[in-house]
């Protein structure tokens, strides 16, 4: 699993969740490998977290060609898939996050957000 810079990464639970503010979002996008979608779908993220979340956010990619366990553990069928871990409660979207309208629903972000 591997990071993206962020202000402060958060703190961990015991339970490996993790404790964040409230208005601090942790995604978490798994990718298989280099293809194509899931390459689209980390651009995608990052756009949208730069635009929409500068500063309030933290993001895990798993490649799920390397570590296939995470995704059995988080019930990953199908990627590219990117988990909203924080704030509760946990969301799952699907594809290559390009329908931003959707995207910003299912994150719980505004449109006013920036």
């Amino acid at each position: 699993m591997s990071k993206s810079p962020s202000a402060k990464p958060p703190a961990r639970r015991a339970d490996h969740e993790y404790m964040v503010p409230a208005d601090h979002y942790l995604l978490r996008l798994f990718m298989a490998g280099n293809g194509a979608n899931s390459q689209k779908a980390l651009t995608n993220l990052r756009s949208l977290c730069e635009e929409r979340l500068a500063g309030r956010y933290t993001i895990e990619t798993v490649d799920v060609v390397q570590d296939f366990e995470a995704a059995v553990k988080n019930n990953i069928l199908v990627t590219p898939a990117l988990i909203l871990v924080a704030p509760l409660p946990r969301v799952v979207v699907l594809g290559n996050l390009s329908d931003l309208p959707m995207v910003l629903a299912a994150l719980r972000v505004s449109e006013a957000d920036s």
